[in-house]
C-alpha cells in the first residue's frame, strides 16, 4: 500500500452531524497519527451531499425522490433556507480518481458542487422536473443537519485543576521505589 485513501465527510469539522461527524472526525485522526507514526501517505476525500444513479436508502436525496415518486409528496425535514452544494455520483468519481495524483498526498480534499442552492430550490427543481409533485417542509430542531455552512470554528478550552494537597514528587518517587524494591526482592525490605 502506497496510500490510503479515506472517505470522510463535510460534517467533519461541525458541530452538527451527531455520531456520524464524530466517528468521521475520530477516524481522520487516525489516518492522520498512522501516517506520523509509520509513514503510509494518505489521502483524506470530504465529500458533500452526493446525488445520483445507484443510490439506496441511505442517501437523503434518494429517499426524498423516492417518496415522492411513491407518494406524490416531496418531504424535506429541516429548513428549505439551507444551502448546500450538491454534487452529482460521477463528479465526485471521477475527482476522486483524480486525487491519485501525487499532489494530494497528506491532504484533505474536500469534494461538493460548484454551485450552491437553497434546499429550496433543489426541491422546486425536482417538483418541476416531475411535473409539479407538491413540497412539504417539516420543521426539525435537529443536531444532525446544518443550515449554511458545516464548517465551525469551536475551540475546546480546557480548566486546570490544582489539588491544594498533594504527594510531593521527592516523596512519590521514595513510595515508587519501596514498591519496586520489595517487588525484586521477594516483599522484604532491607
Amino acid at each position: 500500500v502506497k496510500r490510503f485513501i479515506y472517505a470522510s465527510t463535510v460534517y467533519v469539522y461541525s458541530r452538527d452531524g451527531g455520531f456520524y461527524r464524530c466517528s468521521k472526525q475520530a477516524s481522520e485522526h487516525y489516518v492522520e497519527e498512522y501516517e506520523k507514526a509509520y509513514g503510509l501517505q494518505y489521502t483524506i476525500l470530504r465529500y458533500g451531499s452526493l446525488y445520483g444513479p445507484r443510490a439506496d436508502s441511505s442517501n437523503g436525496m434518494y429517499r426524498i425522490v423516492k417518496k415522492a415518486i411513491e407518494t406524490g409528496l416531496l418531504e424535506y425535514q429541516g429548513s428549505p433556507d439551507s444551502l448546500r452544494e450538491y454534487i452529482h455520483v460521477e463528479d465526485a468519481a471521477l475527482m476522486t480518481l483524480e486525487v491519485l495524483g501525487s499532489q494530494y498526498a497528506n491532504q484533505n480534499i474536500i469534494l461538493t458542487g460548484k454551485e450552491t442552492f437553497k434546499v429550496a430550490d433543489f426541491l422546486n427543481m425536482i417538483s418541476e422536473i416531475s411535473g409539479g409533485v407538491d413540497i412539504e417542509y417539516r420543521k426539525i430542531d435537529s443536531p444532525f443537519h446544518y443550515k449554511i455552512t458545516p464548517y465551525t470554528f469551536s475551540p475546546k478550552i480546557g480548566k486546570k485543576l490544582v489539588n491544594n494537597l498533594y504527594t510531593d514528587i521527592g516523596q512519590g518517587l521514595l513510595q515508587l521505589m519501596e514498591e519496586v524494591y520489595k517487588e525484586v526482592n521477594g516483599g522484604k525490605l532491607c
